[in-house]
């Protein structure tokens, strides 16, 4: 049988970045997690970490130990999971990701409802509206407004959106509208940071670079600029609906609306899901479609 002694404070101690850090994680003392590795390299024969005063660094057999080690670990927690699974239970911590806006007008109700169903699953909800690296802040999931090309995550997509141009009457009264996506480089656009403006052209979809006077990483923070009169901005229908429902808003160059614009789940591609994020996943993707179709 093999011995799983010190594994767990192994894996801590490196992901934590030291002895202290992962005593803290584990709920142990210093002094127990330095043993338990200890004990682990002599019973190896193998010297996995190299101690320093400031620092500890992975051997190169240390490092492959801990990726096989993290992978043993991931199937223990998901083994406890589909444990919890048979008694359709979920439970355990899920943290999550998800934009601003939409965080608050989709995602929050739907979490709620899916914790009232599942009483023994708790949310950690970032609303941050930046792309957030998910592996290294340990998320267990993100809602995005985009798919990422990135081999080690896995992009599953929840519904359509549709997204406008919009300015406001009094701003088109002093500029006129535009007529095709380059006339955009004569007009005031307000900006979030790094959203390109992209538009379907007969050959294909291409990107037009806008400038303007305000740039904000809060999106009701352009809307109400754009209401007032003081440029034209880019967003999804779910942003600006209600401008748009009262005539504050009217939206521009439709006919080059891109049809791809979509809301993903992104999560880590692991072999097992723990129970608690497969089951929120599956759920996400049916509230969030019906939500917006």
């Amino acid at each position: 049988m093999v011995n799983q002694d010190g594994l767990r404070e192994f894996v801590a101690v490196v992901e934590r970045g030291g002895f202290t850090a992962a005593a803290a994680t584990l709920d142990v003392s210093t002094s127990f997690v330095s043993r338990q590795v200890k004990r682990l390299e002599n019973r190896l024969n193998i010297r996995l970490l190299h101690r320093t005063t400031r620092a500890v660094r992975l051997t190169e057999m240390g490092r492959v130990y801990y990726e096989r080690s993290r992978e043993i670990l991931d199937r223990l927690e998901a083994l406890e999971s589909d444990m919890a699974d048979l008694q359709e239970r979920p439970k355990g911590l899920v943290r999550i990701t998800a934009p601003g806006l939409y965080a608050q007008r989709y995602v929050a109700p739907a979490l709620a409802e899916f914790t009232a169903k599942y009483p023994e699953v708790s949310i950690e909800l970032d609303t941050r509206m930046g792309v957030v690296d998910i592996v290294t802040e340990g998320f267990d999931l993100a809602v995005r407004m985009s798919a990422l090309a990135d081999s080690s995550l896995i992009a599953r997509r929840v519904a359509s959106r549709r997204v406008l141009i919009c300015g406001s009457p009094a701003y088109f009264a002093r500029h006129g509208k535009p007529k095709e996506p380059d006339n955009l480089r004569s007009h005031n656009c307000l900006t979030l940071p790094d959203m390109p403006w992209r538009f379907a052209f007969p050959d294909a979809i291409r990107v037009v670079k806008v400038r303007g006077s305000w740039t904000s990483d809060n999106g009701r923070a352009l809307v109400a600029a754009a209401v007032r009169g003081t440029g034209l901005i880019r967003f999804a229908t779910y942003y600006v609906d209600e401008e748009l429902s009262r005539g504050e808003l009217v939206p521009v160059l439709e006919r080059f609306e891109v049809k791809d614009a979509a809301t993903w789940i992104i999560y880590p591609d692991r072999h097992h899901l723990p129970t608690r994020v497969r089951f929120l996943i599956d759920f996400l993707v049916e509230r969030l479609e019906a939500q917006q179709s």
